[in-house]
C-alpha cells in the first residue's frame, strides 16, 4: 500500500475540525505548530464550531467534509472529551485521505459507508498535555503526513472492524416506518437525518404519503428544494450534505419541530400525521 499523495507540484493540505471555537487561543495554536512543522501546507479550516464534546456531530461534519478534501490530504479531526484518558489515537486511511482522530466513534460515519481502507494506532509522546492532544499529538502527527511519512513510521496497523462505533445511530425500517437519528440542526434550522441520500433515496421516493410520527406528529412533504414549501409546511430535502433534511421555508425546523443533535425521529411511509 502507497501512501495517498497529492498530484505533483500541489501543496500538501491539512484541514482542521473541532469543537475549540474562536474565543481562545486553542485554534491559534493548531496553527502556529503547523507553521512550525509544515510551513508549505495549505491548511483547511473545515469548521472549529463542533458543539463542545459532540461527537455525532462531528461524525457528521467529518464524513460530509471528506469527499471534498483533495487526495492526499490530511485531517486532523479532534472532538475528544476522553483526551488524557486510555482511549486511542487513530490514523484512519478512507478514500485516499488520512485522518487523524481519537478513537470514540468519531469515525463512525466513514466506517458506516465501509470507506475505511486501513487503520494505525499512533503512540501519545510522554510530554504531550494532558488536556491538549489536538496541539500536542494530533496536529504534529497531522504535518509529518502531510510531509510524506507513512502512517507505518508513525503507528502500528489494527484492524479498522476495533475502530469505536457510536450506538444507536444506524436507521431501521421495518413495518411502514423509518427510524433515524438527527445528526446536526444547521445554523438555518435545517435538521440533518442520519438518512444517506444513496441508501434512502429509492425508499423514500416510492412512500406514498410521509409523515412524522415520533417525537412529533406532522405532516411531511417531499420537495427537491427549500423554497418549494409553503409557509408553515415541513418537507424533506435531499441535501447538499449526502443526508436527507427535514426543512422548512425560511423558517427553522429545529426550532419548530424541537429537534437537536442525537434526538430519535420516525416516520411513517403510508400515511399522514
Amino acid at each position: 500500500m502507497s501512501r495517498p499523495a497529492l498530484q505533483a507540484g500541489h501543496r500538501p493540505v491539512i484541514g482542521l475540525l473541532t469543537d475549540f471555537g474562536l474565543s481562545d487561543p486553542y485554534v491559534g495554536q493548531l496553527k502556529a505548530v503547523l507553521a512550525s512543522l509544515a510551513p508549505d501546507a495549505a491548511i483547511v479550516d473545515i469548521t472549529h464550531g463542533v458543539p463542545p464534546h459532540n461527537i455525532l456531530a462531528g461524525a457528521f461534519f467529518l464524513d460530509a467534509s471528506l469527499p471534498w478534501m483533495p487526495p492526499g490530504a490530511v485531517v486532523a479531526a479532534v472532538i475528544d472529551p476522553g483526551v488524557g484518558t486510555a482511549r486511542r489515537v487513530v490514523c484512519i486511511e478512507a478514500d485516499d485521505r488520512l485522518v487523524l482522530a481519537p478513537d470514540n466513534g468519531l469515525a463512525s460515519l466513514v466506517l458506516s459507508r465501509g470507506r475505511i481502507d486501513a487503520a494505525w494506532v499512533c503512540a501519545v509522546p510522554e510530554a504531550a498535555s494532558a488536556t491538549f492532544h489536538g496541539r500536542d499529538v494530533f496536529v504534529p502527527l497531522a504535518a509529518a503526513l502531510a510531509g510524506g511519512q507513512h502512517p507505518n513510521t508513525l503507528g502500528s496497523p489494527i484492524d479498522p472492524g476495533t475502530l469505536a462505533v457510536l450506538p444507536g445511530i444506524a436507521p431501521r425500517h421495518g413495518q411502514g416506518v423509518i427510524s433515524a437519528v438527527v445528526l446536526h440542526a444547521d445554523r438555518f434550522g435545517n435538521i440533518i437525518l442520519s438518512l444517506d441520500i444513496e441508501r434512502w433515496r429509492d425508499i423514500l421516493d416510492a412512500a406514498p404519503r410521509l409523515g412524522l410520527c415520533s417525537p412529533v406528529r406532522r405532516t411531511v412533504r417531499r420537495v427537491s428544494a427549500y423554497a418549494g414549501l409553503a409557509p408553515g409546511e415541513v418537507g424533506l430535502v435531499a441535501g447538499s450534505q449526502g443526508y436527507f433534511e427535514l426543512a422548512m421555508n425560511r423558517i427553522s425546523a429545529a426550532e419548530t419541530l424541537g429537534l437537536a443533535s442525537g434526538d430519535e425521529i420516525a416516520f411513517s411511509l403510508d400515511r399522514e400525521e
